[in-house]
């Protein structure tokens, strides 16, 4: 940018043209019709003598030269951007924040969030994929043929396609295990195997993974499509399938002549692509600092600008077992507790409702310990603990922990009736990840007036990005200030414990497979409308959501968080951990806990203790059961 001063001429003449319609005459918006403006106010200038003829003449001669600023935070991190405004309005007010030359340091870190964009786009989309084609963009025929592929061709030019961009493209044949599509003035072969996924989109039965014969029983020509090129996955751990229909596994990468095979198999050749209609959310925060590193709301912001990680109640399903399982282990119940895992009608005595909570598959195993019912997200044995600890006492717990969304306490709640918020749930997490202590996210690390004076710090005195003398006066300023217990530092240890359990011998076999110790649990709700994960690491927490706005269709009569949306944790923290410390969960024992300590009534035992109680059976299934 210039300075006032550095302005020529033609420079000042444009900028004043603004003033009678800013948006009509934009430079940035239309040149020609900004340097016609331009021209009239020079004219305007030399007949009232403030400039010559001949200085208005070169003025008028003169090129418009414009280097749009760059809005990072509007095209890398869109929602978060959009949340601190509406944060820095609530708290400055709308005048401060558009004139006050407010000067606003993010807490994000903008490479984490562009890559936790990146995997909401990627799993939204591979789960579109799964639900089936819902139908081409558009038909057209005669003419609109013709308008459509001058527009396209003026639109996209003739390089070569960007593996990275869709594009929309025009269907003009069909040839049983092909179609020819035009994009841009340039016919591509589109292949039966690049595109047979497009079987019908149904609402009911919610089945996935239905597969074509024919490229007609999609596409008809005339149809407008959207379609990429296809690229390979050339590195670990950035690609899923489901093996056996049922259980996620990594896909191989695809290297030396398996990658020679596929450009050449692919040169010249479409994948089928659509709008997703699957949303997805990301919510990532430091669980040392407090800092909310990444913040993405939703799969494009340019069609939605609700933000599903900071303003949607959604149903936390079985990734609330944990909020009242460390209540549990707080009162004195521990891991080898027993449980009772036959299912039980219950009668509500005022509606005469019946309620019969099942596990999901229909397992069965009697009686099992805590520990056992956790890991391996059974219901049944949740519901009877939960009663144990009482629907009140739950609500305490969770209140302590964080939640301020309304709480339905009833039995319900054992199953994640109630619905929370991704900063809640997360923060719930995060305090156990602490062994109890309590914390808030931060949005903004600090926010400096027009004077450069700072007016607001959320920093710890540990930031890398602090001077060593501001460093040195944040921690003068946080002396004596500790975090406060949210709940025992026991229970906290208890259920970081439990939950690093789930992870090492439950059904999270991606997670285990990068390598990573990580802490968490899934959750799926009713109908699987919606489902999360949320897991941490010793460096990050994040929670990861999965679920349809409309609520028209589930994601899969059959799918489950561990299919949809554990996999994309893994593979967004496989890329974002990679250089951090990958430290054993829980990494620290509380001052006065035992580190044997499994939360039974004497607080520690002689020697370690099998995962699962003597008397119960571990499943000898390897398909996890639906929560």
């Amino acid at each position: 940018g210039k300075k006032l001063a550095e302005l020529d001429l033609s420079e000042m003449a444009t900028i004043a043209g603004l003033a009678q319609a800013p948006s009509r005459y934009s430079p940035v918006r239309d040149k020609k019709r900004a340097l016609e403006r331009r021209d009239v106010v020079l004219d305007r200038m030399a007949e009232h003598g403030f400039v010559s003829t001949e200085e208005a003449s070169s003025a008028k001669s003169a090129d418009l030269v414009l280097r749009p600023m760059e809005d990072r935070f509007g095209t890398v991190m869109p929602y978060y951007a959009e949340h601190i405004r509406r944060y820095i309005t609530e708290k400055y007010g709308a005048e401060q924040l558009m004139t006050g030359g407010l000067r606003i340091e993010a807490a994000a870190e903008p490479v984490v969030e562009a890559m936790a964009y990146e995997n909401v786009i990627f799993g939204a989309r591979k789960q579109d994929k799964r639900q089936g084609w819902r139908g081409p963009e558009a038909h057209l025929e005669g003419k609109k043929r013709d308008t459509f592929l001058e527009r396209a061709k003026e639109l996209y030019g003739q390089g070569p396609l960007d593996p990275d961009r869709r594009y929309l493209g025009l269907v003009e044949e069909l040839q049983g295990r092909a179609a020819k599509v035009n994009v841009g003035g340039t016919v591509y072969d589109l292949p039966l195997r690049n595109m047979n996924w497009a079987s019908k989109w149904r609402v009911r039965p919610a089945v996935n993974d239905q597969t074509i014969g024919s490229v007609s029983r999609a596409l008809e020509v005339g149809d407008v499509i959207w379609v990429k090129k296809p690229a390979p996955v050339t590195e670990s751990y950035r690609d899923w399938f489901l093996a056996d229909g049922v259980n996620p596994r990594w896909r191989p990468a695809v290297k030396d002549r398996r990658l020679e095979r596929f450009v050449k198999e692919n040169q010249g050749k479409l994948e089928l692509e659509q709008v997703s209609h699957p949303q997805a959310a990301i919510f990532t925060g430091d669980h040392k600092t407090g800092y909310v590193v990444s913040l993405v709301g939703g799969v494009d912001y340019a069609r939605s600008e609700y933000n599903r990680a900071i303003q949607a109640c959604r149903q936390p399903g079985s990734t609330y077992k944990p909020i009242y399982y460390s209540a549990a282990l707080d009162r004195g119940y521990g891991f080898d507790t027993t449980l009772n895992d036959i299912p039980r009608a219950e009668v509500d005595p005022v509606t005469g409702e019946v309620w019969v909570p099942e596990n999901l598959g229909g397992t069965v195993d009697n009686r099992v310990t805590l520990e056992y019912a956790l890991v391996f997200s059974k219901n049944v044995p949740s519901v009877d603990i939960f009663k144990k600890v009482g629907a009140d006492e739950v609500e305490k717990w969770a209140r302590r922990l964080g939640f301020t969304t309304e709480i339905i306490a009833d039995k319900a709640l054992a199953l994640g009736a109630s619905c929370t918020v991704l900063p809640e749930l997360t923060k719930a997490f995060a305090i156990f990840a602490r062994n109890g202590k309590d914390l808030d996210w931060a949005y903004v690390r600090r926010v400096f007036d027009r004077e450069g004076n700072l007016i607001e710090d959320n920093t710890v005195f540990y930031d890398p990005d602090l001077s060593p003398d501001e460093s040195l006066d944040r921690l003068h300023a946080m002396a004596g200030i500790r975090a406060k217990q949210a709940i025992s530092a026991r229970a906290g240890y208890l259920i970081n414990k439990l939950l690093s359990q789930t992870i090492k011998f439950g059904f999270s076999w991606i997670i285990r497979q990068i390598g990573i110790n990580a802490a968490g649990k899934t959750g799926t709700s009713s109908a699987t409308m919606d489902t999360l994960f949320v897991a941490y690491t010793s460096r990050w927490i994040a929670s990861v959501w999965m679920g349809d706005d409309l609520r028209e269709r589930p994601l899969g009569d059959k799918d489950a968080a561990y299919m949809t949306v554990e996999p994309m944790w893994a593979r967004y923290i496989a890329e974002a951990a990679e250089g951090h410390p990958n430290q054993e969960i829980p990494w620290e024992t509380p001052e006065g806990v035992k580190e044997r300590d499994r939360g039974d009534n004497k607080g520690a035992r002689g020697g370690p203790m099998p995962l699962v109680y003597k008397k119960t059976v571990r499943p000898t299934t390897t398909v996890a059961p639906i929560e």
